[in-house]
């Protein structure tokens, strides 16, 4: 897995976000993972990596 953590520029400041894919056999299909209401924590970026482990790019945004 190839995992980045990118800052996403918006109206308001930067977007922190994590984004998942497989290393090689691309382009993946994209899977835009929006947060619950804890926010964007651990548990998470396993859910976002098991995603991205059947063969998609998976993009959770820190929405607060």
């Amino acid at each position: 897995m190839i995992e980045r953590h990118l800052d996403i520029a918006s109206a308001d400041g930067a977007m922190n976000s994590f984004v998942v894919h497989p290393e090689e056999g691309g382009p993946f299909p994209a899977v835009l993972f929006h947060m619950d209401a804890p926010g964007k924590r651990e548990e998470l970026h396993d859910m976002a990596r098991r995603i991205a482990a059947v063969g998609n790019c998976v993009a959770l945004p820190n929405l607060y």
